[in-house]
């Protein structure tokens, strides 16, 4: 007689595998499309990567939608960092990887990924399985990434007046702080409007939380605020709730 353990864990595997299929029939034509217009037009590479940075850090949400479930979610964002973490290994020997991928550090890229992919998983645990909110993880995600992305762009271009504050990276500026800040404020408010909060509660909510994401990230050193926003994010829109 089968234990009935073993057909949990199987309906739970078919669960995990057929989100896994649903992520990859989004991400793939994604990164194909990201990869025809790298060779086909001449975009800077600062732009060009913070276009790959919208491919991964929108993963987490249509991981979410495409599973219903946050234990499914989680198991899917961990499977998933890995699976791509010795492809990318292999990838790199390749010529074209250096000429694909920006990357600033040696490994970064396939670090990157797993950090974020697992960071993401523990703010899906924390807010959708622990709290039973599943829009403060998207909002924490989405604020993180189109947050930095803006804060990246803008202070490259017109940044000139270094935050000095404490703990700060010293290069990192006003310019590009106030931009995430921005972005992140209205990415965030959007998405708990969607989400059924009230007007000025979800303004409310977001620009408090943006404050706290854009000073981590400004105290954040070699990457990882992949982790520390978003999870910075969740801890605020769970405690303003």
């Amino acid at each position: 007689m089968v234990h009935i353990s073993t057909l949990v864990a199987a309906a739970l595997g078919q669960e995990v595998l057929a989100c896994l299929v649903r992520y990859l029939c989004y991400i793939l034509p994604f990164a194909a499309a990201l990869i025809a217009v790298h060779f086909l037009m001449d975009i800077p590479r600062e732009v060009f990567r913070k276009m790959l940075h919208v491919a991964a850090f929108t993963s987490p949400p249509m991981i979410m939608w495409a599973s219903g479930s946050w234990l499914v979610s989680v198991l899917v964002l961990v499977l998933f960092g890995l699976v791509v973490w010795p492809l990318l290994a292999i990838a790199e020997h390749a010529g074209w990887y250096a000429d694909l991928f920006v990357q600033r550090r040696a490994h970064e890229v396939r670090r990157s990924l797993l950090v974020m992919f697992w960071g993401n998983a523990a703010v899906v645990a924390l807010c959708w399985g622990l709290f039973g909110k599943p829009e403060a993880a998207v909002a924490s995600i989405l604020m993180w990434g189109f947050g930095d992305a803006a804060a990246a762009l803008v202070g490259t271009r017109w940044g000139k007046h270094h935050t000095g504050l404490p703990l700060a990276d010293p290069k990192k500026t006003w310019e590009g702080t106030g931009a995430m800040f921005a972005v992140s404020c209205v990415i965030g408010w959007a998405v708990l409007l969607v989400a059924g909060t009230p007007l000025v509660g979800s303004l409310a909510r977001a620009a408090l939380t943006s404050v706290a994401g854009a000073y981590v990230e400004l105290i954040t050193k070699r990457g990882y605020d992949t982790v520390t926003v978003p999870l910075a994010n969740a801890c605020v829109l769970l405690l303003v709730t």
